[in-house]
């Protein structure tokens, strides 16, 4: 196949494989009981997808607690003086 015959339309739509989000989990954490994952990222359509997986609630909540962290950390990076432009 040549370039002039490649359309990204026709594409077969791409579905993570349940293997690697198993092997994910089972690398997050070291014990039963402590593993957990939350994976976001962008499909083949643009749209956003956010896949989580955790051995219990408190690993769950745990992981909630430091993306709300990290949200926050990025919002005050790009707003250094606690804010955007004022309109």
């Amino acid at each position: 196949m040549n370039n002039e015959d490649f359309n990204e339309q026709n594409l077969p739509r791409f579905n993570l494989p349940e293997s690697f989000l198993e092997q994910l989990f089972e690398f997050s954490g070291s014990t039963d009981g402590n593993r957990g994952f939350v994976l976001a990222f962008v499909n083949q359509d643009g749209e956003p997808m956010v896949y989580t997986k955790a051995d219990n609630q408190i690993i769950d909540l745990g992981l909630r607690k430091a993306l709300e962290k990290y949200l926050i950390q990025l919002e005050e990076s790009e707003y250094p003086n606690g804010g955007g432009e004022i309109n």
